[in-house]
């Protein structure tokens, strides 16, 4: 009984994670970052992106390894 409800509470914290990355890239907020200004000779829309996939994969990483 009590993995069923750790793998609910997995389940759903990596919905909760998904819906997270959707959310920070749709249109409307790219579109905010979509400038011609540069970091470190790189888009701004290719950092946040970057960043955005980063913290997307890191966050996958730290409950997948909590429930390991």
């Amino acid at each position: 009984m009590a993995e069923s409800r750790d793998d609910e509470q997995l389940t759903g914290r990596l919905a909760a994670i998904a819906a997270l990355g959707f959310l920070l890239i749709v249109p409307p907020l790219l579109a905010q970052f979509d400038h011609m200004d540069q970091v470190f000779g790189i888009p701004v829309l290719g950092v946040y992106l970057f960043v955005v996939w980063a913290i997307v994969i890191g966050l996958v990483a730290v409950i997948g390894g909590r429930s390991g």
